[in-house]
């Protein structure tokens, strides 16, 4: 990882969709490879409705003590990262900003593997419904208004076939 843990913080959603369509299959691939999706969509939702982090490590590198845990309401790094950094008081390049990102990364891996293991025994639930390519037409997340306020954008849609 990067020195400013670039890639734990940004990357880490889109690596637990990646891994959970690489080990279930895409959704492309027929009926049973939907859980891939699902699975990676519930990530998504888990991340941003989660007070994280919830991974303590035993031997931490900084907020020793205790950690300030926030809940994003979105699956975006750079909100969660700065409700994290309002509530904590830390600035962005702080190594309590550093440990808690680590923290998040590993908390979302446990949370992969939770749901990959009650998948493969059969016990995955799903939690889920809204799919934004379903709803409207383009992939994204239900909080749209955290970034574009009022002006979200309209999907484009496909010319008509004459």
């Amino acid at each position: 990882m990067s020195e400013n843990n670039n890639l734990s913080r940004r990357e880490i959603i889109a690596g637990a969709n990646i891994a959970s369509n690489l080990i279930i299959g895409p959704r492309i691939a027929g009926p049973d490879c939907e859980h891939g999706h699902v699975i990676g969509s519930n990530i998504m939702k888990w991340y941003g409705d989660t007070n994280l982090p919830v991974y303590v490590p035993k031997n931490p590198k900084a907020n020793k003590d205790k950690i300030v845990m926030t809940t994003s309401n979105s699956p975006l790094c750079h909100i969660s990262v700065g409700r994290w950094m309002k509530a904590s008081g830390y600035a962005l390049g702080s190594n309590e900003r550093k440990d808690r990102c680590a923290r998040v990364a590993a908390s979302v891996a446990y949370k992969l593997v939770e749901d990959l293991n009650a998948w493969k025994d059969g016990n995955y639930k799903k939690n889920v419904e809204w799919t934004a390519a379903k709803s409207v037409g383009i992939t994204g997340q239900q909080n749209c208004t955290d970034c574009h306020g009022t002006n979200v954008p309209a999907a484009p849609r496909p010319a008509k076939s004459k």
